[in-house]
């Protein structure tokens, strides 16, 4: 028998790879810069070999990101999934939690 399992997502994701950069608010933590697996309004979800995420954290977040670019639109969010995955690395969702325009989303 299966047990059907709760969707806690408030919004579709997508299938999207683009450059992301995630910094902890926290400055003993670094930045880095990753790839998404899959992106929605309210989130989205990336994989990294970095070990130093944990539920709860916060982070801003740029998407689309380009070092040359000067007009960085930085979010707020915070890390609500930690998943290990297979190749060794962490799969991380996080929620966005204020966009820097409402009215503007930089992702699709």
């Amino acid at each position: 028998m299966q047990t059907a399992i709760k969707e806690c997502r408030q919004t579709p994701r997508e299938n999207l790879s683009e450059p992301v950069h995630i910094r902890p608010c926290d400055p003993q933590y670094p930045g880095e810069v990753c790839t998404t697996l899959n992106v929605s309004r309210s989130g989205l979800y990336f994989a990294t070999s970095t070990e130093h995420y944990f539920p709860g954290m916060n982070v801003f977040v740029t998407l689309n990101f380009r070092s040359d670019d000067q007009m960085h639109r930085e979010q707020t969010g915070d890390v609500v999934r930690l998943e290990k995955l297979e190749d060794g690395k962490w799969g991380v969702a996080i929620r966005i939690l204020m966009h820097s325009n409402p009215g503007v989303y930089s992702g699709t």
